[in-house]
């Protein structure tokens, strides 16, 4: 991929997106190069475009602490999204749902 920009860092998904983080090498990068680059990422991760990458957000990305009944929630709201999903968003989504599944199983314990 080439190089980093408002244009293509907004056009791409979020799979693409990580995997292009993944590629940068920070080692060859000036301090504002990399202060630049972590802007890109953090405003990439927190600015959801699809439903799937919205989902992915409230797994893992939203520093909004959940109760309970919202971790319940969106559990059920997963579930239901997944039921039509293309494999794309299941790729990105199933990484995150292993998590999921055990803070709602911990909650259904009452271990939370």
């Amino acid at each position: 991929m080439g190089e980093m920009n408002d244009g293509n860092v907004s056009e791409m998904g979020l799979l693409e997106f990580q995997e292009y983080c993944e590629s940068v090498n920070v080692s060859e990068m000036d301090m504002h190069e990399f202060a630049m680059f972590c802007k890109k990422c953090t405003e990439r991760w927190n600015n959801p475009q699809t439903e799937a990458e919205r989902l992915v957000y409230e797994m893992a990305g939203n520093k909004k602490r959940k109760t309970n009944q919202e971790w319940l929630d969106l559990q059920k709201e997963v579930q239901e999204f997944l039921k039509t999903a293309t494999e794309e968003d299941r790729n990105l989504i199933g990484g995150y749902t292993e998590s999921l599944c055990m803070i709602c199983s911990a909650i259904k314990e009452g271990l939370l």
